[in-house]
């Protein structure tokens, strides 16, 4: 365990874990100097040494490093367990909170307390907190010259305001009755037992603003929960205080002064529910994902695809109509109400990018330039599929609205039609030679006055020997347009706009318009009524999986492109390019999430097949997992066992999770994330006691390994006496803890530090695997 961790990113395993006893910065947050002083002396080499200006070359310059004292950004807590406003078994489970920012707790400084964290995590019930009755945690709004003013009846803490923050500033703080401050708040020797930094690999999490590096910082509470009955269960409210100012009272038995209550800088509150039965903790919630709806009876595998169920089975005892729906419905799509362009009102067929089954292929949702062209009509039902065209109209209103995006357009537009015309007049031309570039006349006329032009000139003109008469211009084809149609459908045509495109100044204009296409293709900026056309198709606490179709996206992409075309010429130069584009944008959209997290890309731009990816398929998660793990790692494997890359992983609304992968997955893998696992005990309050020496010198186990012998160590023997709740004794659990693991090591492993203590205490993160029907 080390306490200046390296930079995780994605050297660390998936599903591995770095603990580490601290991040402490090079300089705290504080007021510092820096003097310099100069001597001139007298002589040379070692006879310098009288001194003639003492101390007068001397220069000090102040400067100050700000830190987070009276706030922090709400930003930087990255998960809150257990999670806000959640009920269930928790009593014996510590709350804790991580932090994106590895050095938070470690930016400011206590008094003679070098190195010890600032922050401490106090879990509270209602009855010891004062005032902000109405407040959900109790939590008081008010400035910052409010917090500080003097009370005779709340202790404040001695607090030396940073320079830049203004005495209105607006802050919250909670005010703790003087016997719950002694009760529940750490010692100033203990603060630092609470506080560890972590590191974990970032790869399966969605991209939430987290600072990728992989680095976190920890503050674990060191009371546990009070549970209640079965029925009503215990509000426990949890702060992440300031201990700046307090450290006078972070003792044993603190002087009050006669104050009744203490005020706390709330820097981030929640609350939850702890019942003395479970209540839907991670393992209930992610079972009941594979049941039916309200019953614990598994789910059939084919109800956990993206689509309505079918009031009608599709066998031969149902009718022609009957089963013609429940084909539709099986194939994902939903009837909406449709009005024909005469005005009649009718039903359609509307699918979305996300199908249970893979679409056979459509080319002409690669080749359209209407979305009229892109309806389908079933002449034996009388029935419509809106499903390609209503892609193409998004796509073309996400164009028009987006003008950065349609001026792009229109300037790669207008420059291919540039080169094309200079093609075609290079190919009608009876001046220059065939098959010459579009440079030729250029170079033609500097191979001229490359020669010997000057003697050519001084010399006297030669009598022609016969009459001479200009050459006849070629008269134009009898169908121009059909001419100039062949001419752009040539392959030769296909192939030198397509050079042109791919170097400047063309591909420059291609930078944007393919990074734009690239995030449509992930479906960014898609309203979620075009993704889930129906709420039932995924309701409440459910996982529905699907395939993503590629016909859809074509659709999207050709109505994009469709802005600005005003002629048959125009659809045939926009078919071509267009095809260019999709493959830069299909690359875009391969390398999007590698390159927002700043790793390299799983499959470079430009490298073999990343024009042409594997299916996509996908999942949607709508649950108050989502909600309670907001940092939830997801995987996906082959049925060869090798991880799928993540294409996309977000919310898209506080409980619902979009995650698309590369490939079809044969087996889903949903899992607390490694930085946000659970610290406490079994239900007789004891913990495994894990190896803490690496594997040459314990051996052949490995470092975190639990002992073969199964044993235990038990951690109520250890909290602070007389309370008549579990608030953990470092004072005396730490140098126990040392006495059991020197027990089962054979030898001493004194002094454990916080990132031992959380080794020992933590809770490994529970997992749920969903398989594929090929899955044996």
């Amino acid at each position: 365990m080390s306490s200046r961790p390296h930079l995780a990113r994605d050297t660390i395993p998936p599903g591995d874990v770095e603990l580490h006893d601290n991040y402490v910065p090079g300089l705290q947050a504080g007021n510092y100097s820096i003097e310099v002083t100069h001597d001139l002396l007298t002589g040379t080499g070692s006879g310098a040494s009288s001194i003639i200006e003492d101390g007068k070359f001397h220069a000090t310059q102040q400067f100050t490093v700000r830190g987070p004292q009276i706030s922090i950004d709400p930003g930087a807590v990255l998960a809150k367990q257990p999670a806000d406003s959640s009920s269930g078994q928790f009593d014996r489970v510590l709350p804790h909170v991580v932090l994106g920012d590895p050095m938070l707790p470690w930016e400011r400084t206590m008094a003679a307390k070098d190195g010890t964290p600032w922050l401490a995590l106090l879990v509270l019930t209602e009855d010891q907190l004062v005032g902000a009755i109405t407040d959900r945690t109790r939590t008081i709004n008010a400035t910052v010259q409010d917090f500080l003013a003097k009370d005779s009846s709340v202790l404040k803490p001695s607090l030396s305001r940073e320079p830049d923050i203004a005495i209105d500033s607006p802050c919250c703080y909670i005010q703790v009755t003087a016997d719950a401050f002694r009760a529940v708040t750490p010692r100033l020797t203990e603060a630092h037992y609470l506080t560890h930094a972590r590191g974990a690999n970032t790869a399966d999490r969605p991209i939430l603003g987290i600072a990728e590096d992989g680095l976190f910082s920890v503050v674990v509470a060191s009371r546990f929960p009070t549970a209640g009955d079965a029925a009503t269960g215990t509000k426990n409210i949890v702060h992440l205080v300031s201990l700046e100012g307090h450290e006078k009272m972070l003792v044993d038995n603190p002087n009050f002064g006669g104050h009744s209550s203490v005020a706390l800088l709330s820097l981030c509150s929640w609350s939850f529910w702890c019942y003395s039965d479970p209540k839907g903790d991670f393992r209930e919630l992610a079972e009941a994902l594979a049941c039916l709806p309200n019953s614990a009876t598994r789910a059939p595998a084919e109800q956990m695809w993206l689509r309505l169920s079918s009031p009608y089975p599709d066998t031969t005892n149902s009718t022609a109509p009957q089963r013609q729906v429940a084909r539709r419905l099986n194939d994902g799509f939903v009837p909406l109400p449709y009005s024909t362009r005469s005005g009649e009102s009718t039903y359609a067929w509307y699918r979305g990018p996300f199908t249970p089954v893979v679409p056979a292929a459509t080319p002409q949702a690669a080749t359209a330039t209407s979305s009229d062209a892109l309806i389908g009509y079933d002449p034996a039902w009388g029935s419509f599929d809106v499903s390609l065209a209503s892609a193409f109209e998004m796509g073309r209103a996400l164009a028009v609205s987006d003008s950065a995006f349609a001026q792009d357009l229109m300037v790669l537009k207008r420059a291919a039609r540039g080169v094309v015309d200079k093609l075609y007049q290079q190919y009608i031309s009876t001046h220059l030679p065939a098959g010459a570039g579009s440079s030729s006349a250029v170079a033609a006329f500097g191979a001229m006055l490359n020669g010997n032009l000057m003697s050519t000139l001084g010399k006297a003109p030669a009598r022609p020997s016969k009459a001479w008469t200009p050459p006849a211009p070629i008269a134009p084809p009898p169908d121009q347009h059909a001419a100039l149609a062949g001419f752009l459908d040539s392959p030769q045509t296909r192939a030198a706009l397509q050079s042109a495109i791919g170097q400047p100044p063309l591909s420059e204009h291609l930078a944007p318009i393919a990074a734009w296409l690239g995030q449509r293709i992930l479906l960014y900026g898609i309203p979620f009524t075009q993704l889930v056309p129906e709420a039932a198709i995924l309701p409440v606490e459910s996982l529905r999986f699907f395939h993503v179709d590629w016909n859809w996206l074509n659709a999207l992409v050709s109505g994009a492109l469709s802005i600005g075309s005003q002629s048959s010429r125009d659809g045939v130069q926009d078919r071509i390019v267009g095809d260019y584009v999709r493959v830069s944008a299909t690359q875009n959209a391969l390398a999007h999430r590698d390159e927002s997290r700043g790793v390299a890309a799983h499959r470079p731009r430009g490298s073999a097949g990343a024009e042409a990816p594997q299916r996509i398929s996908g999942f949607l998660l709508r649950s108050a997992i989502v909600s309670g793990w907001p940092n939830l790692a997801v995987r996906g494997y082959d049925p060869a066992g090798k991880r799928l890359p993540i294409l996309r992983m977000d919310h898209l609304s506080p409980n619902v999770l979009l995650c698309l992968f590369e490939g079809i997955p044969s087996l889903v893998e949903l899992r607390e994330p490694q930085e946000g696992f659970r610290f406490g005990v079994d239900d007789e309050g004891y913990i495994p006691l894990r190896n803490l020496l690496p594997s040459k010198d314990s051996k052949g186990s490995h470092l975190g390994d639990t002992f073969p012998d199964d044993l235990k160590f038990s951690v109520f023997d250890n909290v602070r006496s007389g309370l008549g709740y579990r608030v953990l004794d470092l004072s005396r659990l730490v140098p126990n803890l040392e006495s059991a693991l020197a027990d089962a090591h054979k030898r001493s492993v004194a002094p454990i530090g916080p990132a031992d203590l959380a080794l020992q205490m933590v809770r490994v993160p529970e997992a749920i695997r969903f398989e594929g029907p090929d899955r044996s």
